[in-house]
């Protein structure tokens, strides 16, 4: 079957010139056929789950935290099975499972990474970047949200089951400071900010419906969140460019230098030279080992027990989940 749908199968559909003038530089949509797969059904994912390894899934909640809305929390959920795990997300309980690499390691979706790669190539070229991307599954209730927040990688998100709906907003400092995104990169936050619904009214995209079959893009670094309005199952693929590497870098710095010795610095206002030399410290801090002192524990907060009405119970005492 990994052969046939290799081989014979076209996965991106009505890719157009203005889709190759676009890509990476807006907010881009196009239509594609992975639902057509087999790889998505409950029982595959079932499937898949019980083979993957387990420090590769985020099981997480989202609890109702007015201050924080739909902040996503941690869930233990050694000894369930994979069908239990899809039982979870189909139910009314806000659940949020992210399965990391299982596109570039599991032998019977590693294929259809390798199609996309080959796909998109022919549509914008060679990318070594997005060669080297990692392939992950999102599965989440109809009840779920993603946070508002940006990713310090490139993403391009396959929507295969469901109905979402997005919002982006602007890179600017009004709806992304600087300090926030340094948080990001720093590992104090995992990629999540506080968020206030009037920046909907900035939103350069949204409400926009989202549904199985289409495939989501927009520029690095832009905010962005989402509201599911039913059971969906994506693909995620996330990968660095030079470009952002480099970005990323230089607001390490940044955020070292704001939170150690109390400077104030500007990304969007320094000079090349500056950014260069930035980017410079900011790969050297990383290589010794400094985001460690910066990075945020993950603890868990919930249980996942399928004998538990909504499946998601309380711990006694939160305990930090080690990877």
């Amino acid at each position: 079957m990994n052969e046939h749908v290799e081989v014979m199968m076209s996965l991106i559909k009505n890719w157009t010139e203005e889709n190759r003038k676009n890509y990476g530089k807006q907010v881009m949509v196009v239509e594609h056929s992975l639902n057509e797969t087999g790889l998505f059904t409950d029982e595959a994912l079932a499937n898949m789950l019980d083979e993957h390894p387990n420090h590769l899934i985020d099981f997480q909640h989202i609890p109702d935290n007015p201050d924080y809305p739909d902040q996503q929390v941690t869930v233990d959920f050694s000894g369930a099975d994979g069908k239990t795990m899809v039982e979870a997300a189909k139910s009314s309980t806000r659940v949020w499972i992210n399965v990391r690499e299982v596109m570039n390691r599991h032998p019977k979706y590693r294929p259809i990474l390798d199609q996309l790669h080959k796909e998109m190539e022919e549509f914008t070229g060679k990318n070594k970047d997005r060669r080297n991307c990692r392939g992950g599954i999102l599965i989440s209730s109809a009840t779920a949200a993603t946070p508002y927040h940006a990713d310090p990688t490139m993403t391009h998100l396959w929507h295969v089951r469901g109905h979402k709906k997005a919002w982006v907003y602007p890179r600017t400092e009004d709806f992304m400071t600087d300090e926030a995104y340094e948080a990001i990169v720093l590992g104090e936050v995992d990629e999540d900010v506080p968020f206030d619904y009037a920046l909907d009214d900035g939103a350069i995209l949204g409400p926009a419906d989202l549904y199985g079959g289409e495939m989501v893009s927009w520029p690095h670094r832009s905010p962005h969140r989402v509201e599911n309005a039913s059971y969906c199952v994506s693909m995620v693929m996330e990968f660095s460019t030079r470009k952002s590497a480099f970005t990323n870098a230089g607001m390490f710095a940044n955020g070292v230098l704001r939170r150690r010795y109390g400077m104030n610095p500007s990304w969007q206002n320094a000079s090349k030279v500056e950014k260069l030399g930035k980017a410079v410290m900011g790969r050297m801090m990383r290589n010794i080992g400094t985001r460690k002192s910066f990075r945020r524990k993950d603890m868990v907060r919930y249980k996942l027990d399928a004998s538990f009405e909504g499946f998601v119970r309380a711990v006694s005492k939160p305990y930090e989940r080690v990877h």
